[in-house]
């Protein structure tokens, strides 16, 4: 029987903690139903913090609905979001703090998304490892339909009680999953389910999940595999590779009665069990196929490739959708941001490459990475286009003032491990995009990492292989006209604002 808190409020109510809460909030997030934003909250701080303190103390604080908003997916659905209350955030933040500082070392090593010094590319990276490391041939692709929509209160509430014991606390919980949302006006109940963009959801996803399919699948379904299995969960988003294919077939079918059994189910447009490892290139040709299968998990398709030595490896490229759906909305942002000149656009669309290049810029994407960048380049060229009825800007003239603003300190990653334990070492190349000398020559060096003790002699030469792919992303997004003048660099620039 694990240990049970039976005296949580006074971390929840500690007015010091509430005002670093305060702190932590972005000032450009959106309001809630009251309208109330940082700034706004801030005049009178003491005061409202003190009777804030208060409210939770005596349990007369009631959260505020959310406020329902919708987003757009890739596929052309919308995605509903609740946006509390900025003082419900206060709340929400500190709540989220406790019960991840309770959680956190239960849950396992399955789980990688919204948790403290875990993010999207480390499961990347144990998926790679697990297929080319852990005899998969096998891989479940699956997602849970409407997840964040169809949470059960009653087994939400039931798994919080393992591990807490204190009344007024669960209270507060209970009430910000029944507080509803309000839509044009009017207010609905929650019967089911945790507002997607609240501060406490994340964490509440994570401990529902944690019951539901981490320990099932690791503590009772895996004993029973004939061969490997092993889970990489991302939020509501999961894939389980397995060396047989019998207990691949096994696991779909035992998952849905799981989920069924929380009042949950699994999406069957975005789940599939196909073969995928080192033997699904010769296994295909005999099913009749002419490629191995593929599948998509965090944005990325995952697809059978080779090394430079010819051993099989996982091939990662950004997923289609992805890319058609962020250039829409770069589109978009661009017909909008046309009235406030072009300074701005291209202010935009710089820090949207940064952005972009952050995430995908992953070893072997750099094709994806490339499509991406010149088409965004072209959207800025047209919108800078139709600022008026008369074309105003050239290729040349456009090209020319581009290693102005290009997106720099752009960090690549890329991961050189060795042995059992994955030791790993992250080399980390920060770019200066339009570099005024123009030399290129020393953008990534190997012999000058081993010099400063980061690679070790037997790692040098693999070092020497993938900085070749790095060096070519690097080139292909700097290489530009020569820069401008500094006599006429400015007569340039201004014609865009």
């Amino acid at each position: 029987m694990r240990e049970r808190f039976n005296s949580l409020m006074g971390l929840l109510c500690e007015r010091e903690a509430l005002r670093e809460s305060f702190e932590r909030q972005d000032k450009n997030k959106a309001s809630g139903v009251d309208g109330i934003r940082k700034e706004d909250y801030g005049v009178g701080l003491e005061e409202r913090l003190v009777k804030l303190s208060d409210r939770l103390r005596r349990l007369g604080y009631l959260p505020k609905p959310a406020r329902r908003v919708y987003i757009p997916k890739g596929d052309g659905r919308t995605r509903p979001l609740g946006i509390p209350s900025f003082e419900d955030r206060l709340v929400q933040d500190r709540l989220s703090a406790i019960l991840q500082a309770i959680w956190e070392p239960e849950f396992l090593n399955c789980s990688y998304g919204s948790r403290p010094n875990r993010d999207a590319h480390q499961a990347l990276r144990r998926v790679e490892e697990i297929i080319t490391r852990e005899r998969t041939q096998w891989v479940v692709e699956a997602d849970i339909q409407g997840f964040f929509d169809h949470v059960c209160h009653t087994h939400m509430m039931r798994f919080l009680e393992h591990r807490i014991s204190d009344k007024r606390l669960l209270r507060i919980v209970w009430r910000f999953l029944k507080a509803g949302v309000l839509e044009d006006g009017m207010w609905r109940a929650s019967e089911m389910g945790t507002p997607q963009g609240g501060l406490v959801s994340p964490v509440l996803a994570n401990i529902y999940l944690h019951y539901v399919l981490d320990l099932w699948f690791e503590k009772r379904f895996k004993k029973n595999c004939r061969g490997k299995a092993d889970l990489v969960r991302y939020c509501d988003d999961f894939i389980a590779c397995f060396e047989n294919q019998e207990d691949a077939r096994n696991f779909l079918s035992a998952l849905a009665e799981r989920l069924a059994g929380f009042s949950l189910e699994v999406e069957p447009s975005k789940t599939a069990m196909l073969r995928f490892g080192s033997e699904a290139l010769r296994e295909s040709l005999k099913d009749g196929l002419n490629r191995p299968q593929t599948f998509n998990f965090l944005g990325f398709t995952h697809f059978v490739s080779r090394s430079r030595r010819g051993h099989f490896a996982v091939g990662r490229k950004t997923e289609g959708k992805r890319i058609i759906k962020k250039l829409k909305l770069l589109n978009e942002r661009l017909r909008v941001l046309r009235i406030e000149g072009g300074k701005a656009m291209m202010v935009h669309v710089q820090q949207h490459l940064r952005g972009h290049i952050q995430y995908y810029g992953i070893s072997g994407n750099t094709r994806s990475l490339r499509k991406y960048y010149y088409f965004a380049l072209k959207l800025l060229f047209k919108w800078l286009n139709r600022r008026s009825q008369k074309r105003s800007i050239t290729w040349a003239r456009y090209w020319s003032v581009m290693p102005h603003w290009e997106p720099d300190g752009v960090t690549l990653q890329v991961r050189f491990c060795e042995g059992p334990e994955m030791k790993s070492e992250w080399l980390r190349y920060c770019g200066t995009v339009g570099k005024p000398d123009g030399n290129r020559e020393d953008k990534y060096q190997p012999e000058a990492l081993r010099e400063s003790g980061l690679l070790t002699d037997g790692r040098l030469q693999e070092a020497k292989t993938l900085s070749c792919e790095i060096n070519f992303f690097i080139s292909s997004v700097s290489t530009r006209p020569k820069t401008a003048t500094r006599s006429n660099r400015s007569s340039r620039s201004s014609h865009f604002a």
